[in-house]
């Protein structure tokens, strides 16, 4: 599967289709030093979004805390777990782990992590995060949609979804694939605000009965190193208020609003903690 991704075509090799949808991995093939943990970093230099400031020795990544000071993994589980804030036992589906940073958290809360990524670079990523911190949980490359289509009623305990739901091509679907694969979930997400959000085009989704309006955006370049989007050319945001709605709709009837932020840089976000009260 590795030489796939990273080997060259032979010269004999027909060349592939265009495909607009898909881009170029590449990377350096051969590391000439002595192994550590930046020159595992160093396959995705200038790429990473997160930092690992507990590595020791220390490298050199991203700036942004997903593996110590992000609270989201703690928030969810102080609100979806047991009694002392602790997530032992849990079974979790993760989607969308970009880096791991997340999964790290979680799996230090005690939960029992598997993630789904299907940017196949993050994915990549998520193994060498694996391999410098010795988590144990496991890494999936694919689409955790059709994942989820192939699963039963719980099977999870709790479906942590942070920062995926506005990539959807239909948001509503995943809303009820989550009611259905776990009792709990815990989210966030953009959700589009008439006031606040620009560049949008709406259009109305329907699954099962329930109809909202989404609003699209195209992402331009998705070719470039530190695109994080998701597998469509588009993103589509809800409303927040027919996101939690939704959730209602689909079985979770209990929705909290832990927080919401208008200031974000990207637009409106807001994060829930979803339940079923049978």
């Amino acid at each position: 599967m590795l030489r796939r991704l990273f080997s060259k075509p032979s010269a004999q090799a027909a060349a592939p289709a265009v495909d607009p949808d898909l881009t170029t991995l590449s990377i350096r093939k051969f590391v000439d030093a002595a192994p550590t943990p930046q020159a595992a970093i160093d396959v995705f230099a200038g790429r990473w979004a997160s930092s690992f400031p507990d590595l020791d020795p220390p490298v050199q990544a991203g700036d942004v805390p997903h593996f110590t000071i992000d609270h989201r993994p703690r928030q969810a589980a102080a609100k979806l777990g047991d009694a002392q804030g602790r997530l032992d036992g849990y079974r979790i589906l993760e989607l969308g782990p970009l880096e791991g940073g997340h999964t790290y958290q979680l799996e230090r809360l005690g939960a029992e992590v598997t993630a789904i990524e299907g940017n196949a670079e993050a994915y990549l990523k998520c193994l060498v995060a694996k391999e410098l911190t010795g988590m144990r949980s496991r890494f999936l490359l694919g689409n955790f949609t059709k994942h989820l289509q192939s699963q039963g009623a719980d099977a999870w305990d709790m479906i942590f979804a942070s920062g995926v739901l506005y990539h959807m091509v239909r948001p509503l679907e995943l809303i009820a694939l989550i009611c259905r694969a776990a009792p709990r979930a815990y989210l966030w997400t953009h959700y589009y605000d008439p006031e606040r959000s620009e560049g949008f085009a709406g259009a109305m989704d329907d699954h099962n009965g329930f109809t909202a309006e989404h609003f699209q955006k195209h992402y331009g370049d998705r070719s470039h190193g530190r695109f994080w989007g998701g597998l469509a050319e588009a993103q589509r945001y809800l409303k927040a208020d027919d996101i939690v709605a939704a959730f209602r709709a689909f079985g979770h009837d209990r929705v909290e609003v832990l927080e919401t932020n208008l200031e974000h840089p990207h637009g409106p976000c807001f994060t829930l903690a979803t339940s079923r009260s049978t």
